[in-house]
């Protein structure tokens, strides 16, 4: 079975060094949705990349926190092309339990086209 290259979601697009979260905390611009606090800022790769964070205090147990990163994961790789070439750091807050995936599509998109275009 292949995939489009571009459907993926390797290492490369992934924020996954403390510095490179780091870099983004204090360079990245803020923005508030009801269920995510998201920070990006421009990058020179050439593609977008993406780092999700979710504490305990928005779910007790892993399978919950693990639930909404696989959500919001997918929504940015079958929309990668929103993106364009930015790092985007996406912070789940206490409200976002009960999401689905189209609640979540929705509200990243929307942000993704607003600020990101």
């Amino acid at each position: 079975m292949t995939f489009p290259p571009d459907s993926s979601f390797s290492k490369d697009v992934r924020i996954r060094r403390n510095s490179e979260f780091k870099e983004v905390f204090e360079k990245g611009i803020r923005i508030q949705t009801p269920h995510f606090k998201v920070l990006y800022s421009p990058n020179n790769l050439g593609f977008p990349r993406i780092g999700v964070i979710v504490g305990k205090k928005t779910s007790l147990n892993a399978v919950g926190r693990n639930r909404i990163k696989r959500i919001v994961r997918e929504v940015f790789r079958k929309n990668k092309v929103s993106f364009d070439s930015f790092d985007v750091v996406i912070i789940a807050k206490r409200n976002c339990k009960g999401l689905t995936y189209k609640n979540v599509e929705e509200e990243i998109l929307g942000f993704a086209e607003k600020k990101l275009s």
